[in-house]
């Protein structure tokens, strides 16, 4: 019996770890701007308010990140320390986490909303959206056919199997 609940865990623990990521892209997405030649995070006040009202689980990665000099290795460093103080040994026993990094379903995961924000970049920066409305869309794109099959396609594919992005060209 301790395997079916070891595996709900892990599965929560790649939802979780997950969300944390396509969090730190959404706000990185919106609210990076340069100055001074550098690339700064620099969140609206009222947009802080509304995501320590909406995603109080967030609003420590917001208070890392913001009116702070950014670039790819220090969010990778944030968002890593930000996942290991509220996951690792906390909320997840410490083998839990390292397993989800490592992992194909998290990998996919990820590869997959990278894919969401490429194929709809231009429509999701024709206004600042939610957080919400990212995963409501991303969630919608995921259950289309062609993506459904992408996925089966992928999960079935052995090494240096070619595998084309879906098709999909609609709008979520």
């Amino acid at each position: 019996m301790k395997k079916p609940q070891a595996n709900k865990a892990f599965t929560r623990a790649v939802e979780d770890i997950s969300e944390v990521f396509m969090f730190d892209h959404w706000i990185r997405f919106y609210f990076i701007f340069e100055e001074d030649n550098k690339l700064m995070v620099k969140v609206p006040e009222e947009v802080c308010e509304k995501i320590e009202k909406d995603y109080p689980n967030f609003k420590g990665l917001v208070d890392m990140l913001n009116n702070e000099e950014i670039d790819q290795q220090k969010s990778m460093n944030t968002v890593c320390s930000f996942i290991g103080a509220r996951f690792d040994g906390t909320k997840y026993t410490d083998k839990i986490v390292p397993k989800v990094f490592d992992s194909k379903d998290f990998k996919l995961g990820m590869y997959m909303f990278n894919l969401w924000i490429k194929g709809h970049e231009s429509y999701l920066e024709s206004e600042v959206m939610t957080f919400d409305d990212w995963k409501e869309l991303y969630e919608g794109w995921r259950t289309q056919d062609e993506v459904i099959n992408y996925v089966q396609r992928l999960n079935n594919a052995q090494g240096g199997s070619h595998i084309q992005p879906p098709t999909c060209s609609t709008v979520q």
